[in-house]
Formats: C-alpha cells, structure tokens, sequence
C-alpha cells in the first residue's frame, strides 16, 4: 500500500512540480494539496497521510503552528517534513521545536527532495546543509567547546536515527552512559531535541544525510 502524502504550499507551480516528482516515486501517492494553511490538518486527517511536505509561509495559519497541530494529533504516524525558503534561525529552530521530521531549503535540487523524503519515511530525522549552515557560530562569537570523539560517535547515531537503547548496544555501553553523554553535548552546544542534534551533526561534519 503507498504512502499518502499531502503537499501544503500557496506558490501554485511550485506545489505542482512537487506533485510531479512525488508521483514518480516508487510507493508514493500525492492525496492531498492545498495552499491554506488552515486546510492542513482536515486534509491529513481525512486523506490519512502518512507524510505531510509543509511551506511555512501558508496564508490563513502559519507552518510552525500547523506542524505542531498535526504532530500532536498524529503523532508519529504523520512525518512532517517543511520545505521553505524561510532560513531564517528562529523559524528553523520553531519548526523543529514544533515536531517537524525534516527541514530544507526550497533553493535545494530535486535529489536532495527525494532523499529528505526517503529519510524521514524511515524514521530518520533530516536536515540539509544548507538549512545546517544555521547552525554556525557567527564571526566574532566566542569559541566553540569541541565534542569528544565518544560525542561525535552518539552525535552521528542520533542522526541516523537510533534510540538511547540501539546506541548502548551497538557501542557496548550501558543506556545511562548514552543518556549522560547525549545530555552532556546538548547542554554543551545549546542543542534542544534530535533535530538540532541532527543539524549540528550535518553542519559539523559528523553525519552526512545523503
């Protein structure tokens, strides 16, 4: 059975050269579109999709908010992944607060489109580079603390996907040392959840989404 997929996006020629690509994907099938943002949610609901490609810059209701509705609705049955031309680091860091599974730019070429979608289909978080580049001290901030090589290794495994759990065994580690050292880096690095992980990961050269 294919997986639905409901596209939210008011540019009009945009929405359907999104369509036409998705079509051409194996286990694919577009059953939803709009470009309202208040239509979202009841078009996820009654079409039953299970990934959701969000502008955030929807009239009527805006992406942050709509990505936070449906994942509270939806939970994890619903993959969330935003593709604006929003890069912006408050509204990056909203959307991921907000639940969202993915995150790129619209600026980004159709492969990476298709390899965003294919990762989070499969439960992994995704993040482009150029949405990564976020992520990037400024010039003139002070300098950065450096991860140890064991918080490269967890920071690289996160986003991939794996839970405390799979990381404790497939490094050999007990689940506390894992939660520790993933507790350890986030406060370190100021990061709030697995995408943010996920994005400092990709823009420090930990892991590489393609």
């Amino acid at each position: 059975m294919p997986i639905r997929i409901v596209i939210a996006e008011d540019h009009v020629l945009l929405r359907e050269g999104l369509k036409m690509l998705l079509a051409t994907q194996p286990g694919i099938e577009v059953a939803g579109e709009t470009g309202d943002g208040r239509e979202v949610e009841r078009l996820v609901r009654e079409t039953g999709a299970g990934l959701l490609v969000l502008d955030l810059g929807l009239p009527g209701k805006h992406g942050v908010e709509v990505a936070s509705a449906v994942k509270a609705a939806e939970g994890d049955a619903v993959k969330v992944l935003v593709l604006t031309g929003d890069l912006s680091a408050s509204s990056v860091r909203q959307a991921l607060a907000a639940g969202a599974d993915g995150y790129m730019h619209k600026s980004e070429d159709t492969a990476e489109l298709v390899d965003a979608v294919t990762a989070v289909l499969a439960g992994r978080q995704y993040v482009s580079r150029r949405i990564a580049q976020v992520f990037k001290p400024e010039a003139g901030d002070a300098p950065q603390p450096v991860p140890t090589p064991r918080e490269q290794e967890i920071m690289s495994l996160v986003a991939r996907g794996l839970s405390n759990r799979e990381i404790a065994e497939l490094l050999s580690l007990s689940i506390t040392t894992v939660r520790t050292h993933r507790q350890n880096f986030m406060e370190k690095f100021k990061l709030r959840n697995a995408a943010e992980i996920t994005a400092y990961a990709v823009q420090q050269g930990y892991y590489d989404p393609a």
